[in-house]
């Protein structure tokens, strides 16, 4: 080899070399990992029963994520007053900036509040005997806007609520194929939650080690390793979630996740630890899987590695509706689909006529919210519960505002999920 082209050479590995070194780093890139936990098992109140896992729950948590290299604020039973909470996360607004990244947990109650035909979310603090002493969904999101500057925001609910902490709605993130995909996402704000359950749940007990059956699941992901879907030694917010929901789904608690508004595509991602030892069998979970599970154990693989796919078309069929686009609102429905209204069944020629009919007549349509809730897979049919709250603008000037409940199946024809099954109106 020439001189010269030794030095080229050696110009061009060093480069490289450089590149992977400023991708490690970047990836690793905040300042400061910050962490508010809460468990809350005793509530002092009539009103709101004892729990048994929440502050177990809380402290394991809190242990893995000091282990991972966060500062841990945890709070427990009469230190999570309302105050206590707010004032905590309050103190992180007028701490952490742009370099920094923050996760909230809770476990405890939740509360739903319906006034009108709209659902109110809470978090139950200590104390709490009226809803003038929760912490209102809201109260979250306005103080979740108010760390606009910190770059990452994960909040774990292991509670069940109604109402909205969030967007609610099909975020569809950066392809994990993408070049210095880890990067990316990490360079982008990060906006998310997940939720243990919805309105009318509760959280599931009795899970392995003493733990939540939702907080099993979500430490297996993260500290043992197992939501690292593809091996790159990063669990992702989309491979969490894959990973979690399917199996903390059952018939006594549906999980969910979205964003909070200001997210842009980053996503919130735990490292995995390089110690083999230190990650645990999944066996240890499946040896005894809550009684009342959805989608049985060897179908889990399978969710996992097409979670994001199974919801597209729901996801897409809003997006038709915001943008009144006719063509990619029949294309996210199967040839021989059937939607049913009340005691009406209707084919997908059906479907279309009917919308082809409705969609010229309307100037706009403003979709506020939607929000799914994965229901079980069975013999390759993803189901899924959903609800929406949606505004539909006439031409003529007449205003149809809907908050409404439904269902969807989704399966996989020909490489791509398409709607097999939708129940509209079932409140």
């Amino acid at each position: 080899m020439g001189f010269l082209v030794r030095i080229i050479w050696s110009l061009t590995v060093a480069a490289f070399l450089g590149q992977a070194a400023i991708a490690v780093s970047r990836a690793e890139d905040f300042s400061r990992n910050y962490a508010v936990v809460i468990g809350i098992d005793e509530y002092r109140s009539g009103d709101w029963p004892r729990l048994e896992f929440a502050a177990t729950d809380a402290r394991r948590v809190a242990g893995f994520l000091e282990r991972s290299g966060y500062e841990v604020t945890l709070l427990l039973d009469s230190q999570a007053k309302r105050e206590a909470v707010l004032d905590t996360l309050l103190e992180a607004t007028r701490n952490l900036g742009e370099s920094d990244r923050l996760l909230f947990y809770f476990g405890g109650h939740g509360y739903t509040e319906k006034i009108g035909d709209e659902e109110h979310g809470y978090l139950v603090p200590y104390g709490a005997s009226s809803v003038g002493g929760m912490i209102a969904m809201d109260e979250i999101r306005e103080i979740s806007s108010r760390m606009r500057a910190v770059r990452h925001q994960l909040f774990i609910l292991n509670s069940c609520y109604g109402g909205t902490i969030g967007v609610l709605r099909g975020v569809r993130g950066l392809k994990p194929d993408r070049p210095s995909y880890i990067d990316e996402i990490t360079r982008r704000q990060a906006r998310q939650f997940v939720a243990a359950g919805g309105p009318d749940q509760q959280v599931l007990d009795g899970g392995p080690e003493g733990l939540s059956w939702f907080t099993h699941f979500l430490l297996e992901a993260v500290e043992n390793g197992e939501g690292d879907l593809d091996g790159d030694g990063y669990v992702t917010f989309p491979e969490l979630n894959a990973y979690l929901i399917p199996r903390a789904s059952n018939s006594v608690q549906t999980p969910t996740y979205g964003a909070l508004p200001g997210h842009a595509l980053g996503e919130f991602l735990f490292t995995i630890p390089k110690i083999p030892d230190q990650k645990l069998p999944t066996e240890v979970a499946a040896a005894d899987p809550p009684k009342t599970t959805t989608t049985e154990p060897r179908a889990l693989e399978k969710v996992a590695t097409d979670f994001e796919g199974m919801q597209e078309p729901v996801h897409r069929l809003y997006e038709a509706w915001e943008n009144l686009d006719l063509d990619a609102y029949g294309d996210q429905w199967a040839d021989d689909a059937i939607q049913y209204i009340g005691k009406k069944r209707r084919s997908k020629k059906q479907i279309m006529e009917q919308r082809a009919k409705l969609f010229p007549r309307l100037a706009s349509v403003d979709v506020e919210r939607y929000q799914l809730w994965f229901n079980g897979f069975s013999d390759g049919v993803a189901s899924f519960d959903a609800s929406y709250t949606m505004t539909f603008y006439f031409r003529d000037g007449r205003v149809l505002h809907e908050n409404e409940r439904e269902t969807y199946k989704t399966r996989n024809v020909r490489g791509r999920w398409v709607i097999v099954e939708n129940r509209d109106y079932i409140r």
